[in-house]
């Protein structure tokens, strides 16, 4: 069963990711925001009692983090390329 809280938090990390790394449009500074803001994200939602355990929570967050920046950094790329 998938937890509601990490299902709705991993897609809202997902699009943050997404949007850093389109605003951002160099990789490593973008990759140090988003893995910032991923375990400050995880710990918090611990911390407050939102979701029981950590692991779990950050190898979600890890990976919407991933795959947001992922996309951002290739949307920037192409729109770049565009407006050229």
């Amino acid at each position: 069963m998938i937890d509601p809280f990490a299902l709705i938090s991993g897609f809202l990390i997902l699009c943050a990711s997404g949007l850093i790394a389109f605003v951002v449009r160099r990789l490593v500074p973008a990759a140090l925001l988003i893995g910032a803001m991923v375990v400050l994200a995880s710990s918090a939602a611990v911390r407050f009692g939102y979701f029981a355990d950590f692991a779990p929570l950050l190898v979600i967050y890890v990976n919407g983090g991933l795959m947001g920046g992922l996309g951002g950094f290739l949307f920037a790329k192409k729109a770049a390329e565009r407006s050229n």
